[in-house]
């Protein structure tokens, strides 16, 4: 039996950490480094699909290459060149579609195919195009001296020869970039774009069917409003009439900056978002479809200060905003296949007074390049590798998982709350005295600038994350210790979705294999009125639950319900103010049963369960 001791980090703080038990100060969590985590069999976490930059390679300036991408081990990326049918040789422009002769496309393939291009991360580029290029449908045509071919045909052929080009077809191809947020300014409608997807990815796949092809970069997918019609009537619908069509489903995540005010959308309403996608693709293909976070961050408000002069403070908010949702995204291996943050490289193109406020490099008056603040988020993440273990913790507000490679540990803390919160870590089954070194590396801000710092330590008694901190913890061995255990981790959702709650009451099934169980967490999704204070009671097996009513993440009393850029129709949009978040509640053990019986209910009002989940981990021993 291997030896057990415990490091502890304990901190005495004078305020209480929010939602917690107030006869306790302190986030435990309990690390054991020897365990390996597998979910749903993906137990390595793949940096290529994390960490990386909304750019390519031609895009960083050449100064700056060696630094980025082999010191510091970032990868690409995203860019905007999959379609504009807006050049010359086209002869047609991409704000007006119209005309353009097949001929003249061919000589223009023709031209690409002979310059090249050096994008270095082919296989993990997501390659995507303007959706204004494409509408109105019935304006897009393509002649030729056969046959002329309009609307959907048209765009079919155009995308289909597009895939000549030998870089694209190596990596993601997601159609179009944020199509519904301008379905209208667009003249067309949400099912056109969806018929348009569904069928353009039939003919890539006929030609090509080894490309990956996606969609649709749904942005603002505030999926609760007017009881989940805009779900319903946008990604719901996608896809259950394109969803079978689709190689990944892609959506982006942004917290959005006022002057005086934010909407979060990290925690518990980020994992409402993905839990619906995920579930809604089981039920309709009958696979959990690899999913693809091609934009998120955090966006600013057009027409307020904060969106002007740089300063090093948006940096911060920025730099928050990604880590905040990459947690919750590093632990969905299974599922996302690609998240990109938005930072990007240069914006040269950028036609404003105002410094774009999303780039790694601010050009200079007399000439170069000079490295923003945003480069400390890639620096913070320099080195870290490995194979995901089994970590836990006792707050929602309190993100941690932690990776192991040979004989370092690394144990990562994202704070997503607005308060310093004082963390009490147990470590299992690492001796002492043979750790040759313990680091602490550390990112955060004091109202200013963000702060990137690195120390190496003796004393780990006293650690307290500031407010939004991201941390990690570098435990290096002196040997390498083998792996003891697995825990295996899977995940059952319920088929009904989107369901009605109120006193009455709603019941949901779930079966569980009791033999070798290290936890069973029910993920439940709830949308609600802002002004319902209660939480739903949940009764497992005839006993009523008392959980924790704090959710992952800012209290939702302030959320962006309008779509950036778009037109208004007559009708405003609903302007309700809803809770949609996910609660996590570990399950009991000793009320478990091989079948269970969950009834989750309001008492006081109403709302609706958007998804059932429950996940559990099975542990296994490995013979060493």
């Amino acid at each position: 039996m291997k030896k057990l001791i415990l490091l502890s980090l304990m901190v005495i703080s004078q305020g209480l950490a929010h939602g917690q038990d107030q006869r306790s100060t302190k986030t435990k969590v309990t690390v054991e480094p020897l365990t390996k985590v597998a979910y749903e069999g993906v137990s390595t976490f793949e940096r290529k699909r994390y960490i990386n930059v909304h750019s390519n390679y031609e895009h960083i300036p050449k100064e700056f290459r060696d630094y980025l991408y082999d010191s510091l081990g970032v990868s690409d990326g995203r860019r905007f060149g999959l379609g504009t049918p807006s050049n010359k040789l086209s002869q047609t422009n991409h704000k007006h579609p119209g005309t353009f002769s097949k001929k003249a496309f061919e000589k223009e393939m023709k031209s690409i195919h002979k310059k090249g291009r050096d994008y270095r991360f082919e296989e993990e580029m997501i390659v995507t195009s303007h959706p204004g290029s494409y509408f109105p449908v019935g304006n897009f045509v393509m002649t030729s001296p056969k046959k002329n071919l309009v609307g959907i045909e048209a765009i079919n052929a155009y995308y289909v020869g597009r895939m000549s080009e030998k870089n694209i077809t190596k990596g993601y191809v997601e159609l179009l970039n944020e199509p519904f947020v301008h379905d209208r300014s667009m003249h067309t409608t949400v099912d056109t774009i969806i018929e348009m997807y569904s069928t353009t990815a039939k003919a890539i796949h006929k030609k090509y069917p080894k490309v990956r092809v996606g969609g649709p970069g749904h942005a603002w997918p505030a999926y609760e409003l007017n009881d989940f019609q805009i779900w319903k009537e946008r990604m719901g619908s996608f896809i259950e009439k394109a969803g079978k069509e689709m190689d990944f489903l892609s959506v982006h995540l942004y917290s959005t900056y006022y002057d005086d005010k934010a909407s979060y959308r990290a925690g518990a309403n980020a994992e409402a978002i993905l839990d619906l996608i995920e579930a809604k693709s089981k039920e309709v293909t009958a696979t959990f479809k690899p999913m693809v976070i091609s934009e998120y961050g955090a966006g600013f408000k057009k027409g307020t200060k904060i969106r002007e002069d740089y300063f090093a403070q948006r940096d911060w908010f920025i730099m928050h905003a990604v880590n905040s949702k990459m947690f919750q995204f590093i632990q969905r291996p299974h599922v996302i296949q690609k998240a990109v943050p938005f930072i990007c490289g240069t914006a040269t193109w950028y036609d404003s007074p105002y410094p774009y406020p999303f780039v790694l490099f601010h050009e200079q008056e007399n000439g170069g390049f000079k490295i923003t603040h945003l480069m400390k988020f890639y620096e913070f993440w320099k080195g870290i590798e490995g194979d995901y273990v089994y970590t836990k913790s006792n707050n929602a507000d309190i993100q941690s998982f932690s990776l192991r490679k040979e004989n370092k540990t690394y144990i990562c803390f994202d704070n997503l709350e607005d308060k310093k919160q004082p963390l009490g870590l147990s470590v299992l089954d690492l001796n002492k005295k043979d750790i040759s070194s313990i680091k602490v590396r550390r990112l955060y801000s004091l109202g200013q600038a963000p702060i990137l710092e690195e120390k190496l330590v003796d004393d780990i008694s006293q650690l307290t994350l500031y407010p939004d901190e991201t941390m990690i913890i570098i435990l290096e061995e002196k040997e390498t210790e083998k792996w003891s255990s697995v825990v295996d981790v899977s995940q059952e959702y319920h088929q009904d979705l989107i369901t009605k709650i109120d006193k009455k009451g709603k019941e949901f099934t779930f079966t569980t294999d009791t033999d070798n169980l290290a936890f069973v967490q029910l993920c439940l999704g709830v949308s609600k009125p802002i002004s319902l204070n209660e939480v739903p009671v949940i009764v497992l097996n005839g006993q009523k639950l008392i959980y924790d009513p704090n959710e992952m993440g800012r209290t939702q009393d302030f959320k962006e319900l309008t779509f950036e850029g778009a037109e208004e129709p007559k009708v405003k949009r609903p302007q309700q103010q809803n809770f949609f978040g996910v609660y996590k509640i570990d399950l009991p053990q000793k009320l478990l049963k091989k079948k269970n019986i969950v009834t989750v209910s309001f008492e006081g009002g109403e709302g609706f369960v958007s998804t059932f989940k429950v996940v559990s981990g099975h542990r296994r021993n490995l013979e060493n």
